[in-house]
């Protein structure tokens, strides 16, 4: 076997093509989650995935139609987008939450309405219709304590974030007025 010495200039250009071409090999790592995704389960492989989609909403919030209807047992909401993909995003997104509330899955765990909204998940019936370009989501309870956690969830956290976009969701969500948790 035979070596070869080479010169600085040498080693510095192999070094270099060296690094990018194992930075090409490795998908970089999972930047840290920001503060309103918070979760006690950080080590929790689906939320990553879903975090990207909520991103994906909220940077494209202007593109979101959104009403709120309310009832005495919860609220019916209707969230559109002319976008075809952007709907398709709304959909999957929905079907994240809806998993994520049916095990308990929490989000934003430093975000004092959705601590309490997961602490109250067997309480919340969730009906999700597909829509054309969105879906219409009807969140109902028999406990009137949890429909004020669904209203402030419905208006005050989804709405704004459809709203105002990444600027409203670095911002924890009240717990509604009367609440008495």
């Amino acid at each position: 076997m035979s070596y070869r010495t080479c010169s600085r200039r040498e080693f510095l250009a192999a070094a270099a093509a060296l690094s990018l071409l194992t930075a090409c090999e490795r998908p970089p790592p999972n930047p840290p989650l920001p503060d309103w995704m918070l979760t006690p389960d950080a080590a929790d492989p689906e939320l990553w995935r879903d975090a990207l989609v909520v991103q994906d909403l909220l940077v494209r919030h202007r593109e979101i139609r959104r009403e709120v209807e309310h009832y005495s047992y919860g609220i019916r909401a209707t969230t559109t987008s002319p976008a075809a993909d952007l709907a398709e995003q709304i959909r999957v997104h929905v079907a994240q939450m809806q998993s994520r509330l049916q095990r308990g899955a929490a989000i934003r765990q430093d975000d004092p309405l959705f601590a309490a909204i997961f602490a109250h998940h067997r309480q919340v019936d969730l009906r999700v219709e597909r829509l054309p370009d969105g879906v219409r989501v009807t969140s109902t309870s028999a406990d009137p304590v949890v429909v004020m956690l669904l209203r402030q969830h419905a208006v005050h956290a989804v709405s704004e974030f459809v709203a105002d976009g990444v600027e409203r969701a670095r911002r924890p969500t009240p717990l509604p007025p009367g609440y008495p948790g």
